[in-house]
């Protein structure tokens, strides 16, 4: 076989340098053809190869018929040619398997990874300004998290915070928006791409978000960022008006959602109720605004236009609701604001009291009625059944016709009084200390 050679200078830098290119005829009849090829260096012609960068080369023929295609791959051995037949050229091809390093973005089956220019990848987590993925233009550029060079999309963690990366784009994910996570949860994102927690509002509300887990937190009563406390319903909502917690009911005030202390206000429903000083809704008796109002233990609706007995002691309620009570429970409202003054010796102020001097101030009696014997006879003796006496009765300890000890029944067994010297206006229970019989005044 003929094998001719064929030399042609070329620039390499600023030197001009000579290439031999090897050409074989497989061809009977192939005349005339003229090859041209660059190549960075010179090579022995020997075995046919060709040392090569990746070029390829088009060598048109314009006397032949028929035409030769050459493909070269270049390998660490050397430049192997194969000869096929064509129909209009020779086609000198050459890819190098082990030249320059793999950069950029490069697409894999689970997202893209970013190779530097030495073709290495940043180890461990990075934010980095990148050329924009899937982008022809290349001022284009965008911030990604990467995790050895892998960009990340989803919920992720970086810089002592939790954010999330949109997963089409991979970039962060900056609006407001209540996103579901590759795990299934479900997080509220800021304006800045950051999963928040505490109160948030979102979808026309406001939600409270955990501290720790930054899920949703459901019927519960938090405290904010700012420190205030709200209740949250079923549905994470923050709540208004009436609303049931902890065995009890509180009210929200529906502008600034904080719970309402010490205010009778109207319900959701239509109807008002009273709600205490420590905000829970409030039953019986309670004073409010100057006058007291009795409240039903059921309903927590105001009683009006009826009379009640609350421990004993009557009570009238107008139209208003606001509450009166008889001689007697106003004698005995009176004396239990003496709980706790000491004991005097024929004391009947607020400086000290005995025991007749208790009864006489706390009814009102004339001085006829200052002493334990002249008490005895406002009404009819009841000697049966003492234990349970009425609400408002003088229970007297010792004979008919000397009695040395007077007290007020609260009727349910116990009884306040001014025991000795020594002590105080008290509580005493008829367990301890029983009385002989019992006077109902004026009966």
């Amino acid at each position: 076989m003929d094998t001719k050679k064929h030399y042609k200078l070329y620039k390499s830098g600023k030197q001009w340098k000579t290439a031999a290119l090897t050409a074989v005829a497989v061809v009977a009849g192939l005349v005339a053809t003229n090859v041209t090829a660059n190549a960075d260096t010179t090579a022995s012609t020997d075995n046919n190869t060709v040392a090569s960068s990746s070029v390829t080369t088009t060598v048109s023929s314009a006397t032949s018929a028929s035409s030769v295609t050459l493909q070269t791959s270049t390998s660490s051995q050397g430049t192997s040619l194969s000869v096929a037949a064509s129909s209009s050229s020779v086609v000198v091809s050459s890819s190098t398997a082990a030249s320059s390093a793999t950069t950029g973005w490069q697409e894999t089956s689970t997202g893209y990874t970013y190779y530097n220019e030495d073709g290495t990848t940043t180890e461990g987590r990075a934010y980095s300004y990148l050329p924009t993925i899937g982008s022809t233009d290349s001022s284009s550029y965008n911030w990604y998290l990467t995790d050895n060079g892998n960009v990340l999309s989803g919920i992720q963690e970086w810089a002592g915070s939790y954010w999330d990366f949109d997963t089409d784009t991979y970039t962060l994910h900056t609006q407001d928006d209540y996103v579901q996570s590759q795990w299934g949860e479900w997080y509220k994102i800021g304006s800045n791409g950051q999963v928040q927690s505490g109160v948030q509002q979102w979808a026309g509300t406001y939600y409270y978000f955990d501290p720790t887990t930054y899920l949703r937190v459901d019927n519960d009563y938090r405290q904010s960022q700012w420190g205030n406390w709200y209740l949250f319903g079923d549905d994470g909502k923050i709540e208004t008006g009436v609303q049931q917690w902890a065995g009890t009911y509180y009210y929200f005030d529906p502008t600034t959602y904080l719970r309402v202390d010490n205010d009778y206000r109207q319900s959701q429903w239509g109807d008002w109720y009273m709600f205490g000083s420590d905000g829970r809704i409030v039953s019986g008796l309670y004073d409010w605004m100057g006058s007291t109002y009795y409240f039903d233990p059921s309903t927590y609706l105001k009683v009006t236009n009826t009379s009640f007995t609350v421990n004993g002691a009557t009570y009238t309620a107008d139209a208003n609701g606001v509450v009166t009570s008889d001689a007697t429970t106003t004698a005995v409202a009176k004396a239990m604001t003496a709980l706790g003054i000491p004991y005097v010796w024929g004391g009947n102020t607020t400086a000290g009291f005995d025991c007749s001097g208790l009864v006489q101030w706390a009814y009102g009696l004339s001085s006829a009625y200052r002493t334990t014997y002249t008490q005895q006879t406002l009404g009819t003796h009841v000697y049966s059944n003492v234990s349970a006496a009425p609400y408002g009765a003088l229970l007297f300890f010792g004979s008919d016709s000397a009695p040395y000890h007077v007290a007020i029944s609260l009727g349910d067994g116990t009884y306040i009084n001014a025991p000795e010297p020594g002590d105080v206006v008290k509580i005493n229970s008829q367990k301890y200390f029983a009385p002989s019989y019992y006077v109902v005044i004026g009966q």
